[in-house]
């Protein structure tokens, strides 16, 4: 019973605080946020072989006239989503997600960069996650 109030507080602080990211990958930080949207980066080291990520942002509240998208860059150049991506959402109810996913190339102990601008219309941001699909 203890262990499971414990997993409710941190995904709460997690939620609450919306800057963490839940990644087994990296750690990504909240570099802006505001109303309209946010921005983060994610440091990453390359493993030397073809790594497959998923980048995910989770949105409670969305309804008809909400509008979500996401771009992603990785070392300042655009990332191309693989396919199952979903980078926009126009006027879907519930709690959606956007998703890119995408591959990081680099020999091995390569340091990069994933960046990824949010722009939010009528919906509450919830968390984003970093991780190995």
């Amino acid at each position: 019973m203890v262990w499971r109030a414990g997993i409710a507080a941190v995904f709460l602080f997690t939620v609450w605080t919306g800057t963490a990211c839940a990644a087994e990958v990296s750690t990504c930080e909240t570099q802006s946020a505001h109303w309209k949207g946010r921005e983060f980066r994610c440091p990453l080291t390359a493993s030397g072989i073809g790594q497959q990520l998923l980048f995910k942002v989770d949105f409670s509240g969305s309804h008809d006239d909400t509008q979500l998208s996401m771009t992603l860059t990785l070392d300042g150049e655009p990332v191309a989503c693989g396919r199952d991506s979903q980078t926009s959402l126009n006027g879907v109810d519930g709690s959606v997600s956007l998703q890119c996913h995408l591959v990081l190339d680099g020999a091995a102990g390569t340091q990069r960069m994933l960046g990824a601008t949010v722009n939010i219309w009528h919906a509450q941001f919830v968390t984003v996650e970093l991780s190995t699909p």
